[in-house]
């Protein structure tokens, strides 16, 4: 396992949700379009191309808000592990 974890931190990047994990918990922008804003501000920050973006349960509705909201310009594939339920992506 750990060669595994360590061959991903080589090559891959991760973020923390606002108010979620080592994230502080913001008093606005907890919402669908606020995540996928975030993503942005970080994949256009860190100059990212051709990314891999991959989301489980409500992350998958982050990544279907994020090419929704800023375009697949920057996503050279998308993954969606259990998409969250439809009325909150």
């Amino acid at each position: 396992m750990t060669y595994v974890i360590g061959h991903f931190l080589e090559s891959h990047r991760t973020h923390d949700r606002r108010g979620h994990g080592r994230s502080s918990q913001a008093s606005s922008g907890n919402d669908m379009d606020g995540y996928a804003d975030n993503l942005a501000a970080v994949i256009e920050a860190l100059d990212l191309k051709d990314v891999t973006l991959v989301g489980h349960s409500t992350g998958g509705g982050e990544v279907a808000r994020y090419i929704g909201r800023h375009g697949s310009s920057r996503v050279a594939k998308a993954v969606d592990l259990c998409l969250a339920f439809a009325p909150i992506v």
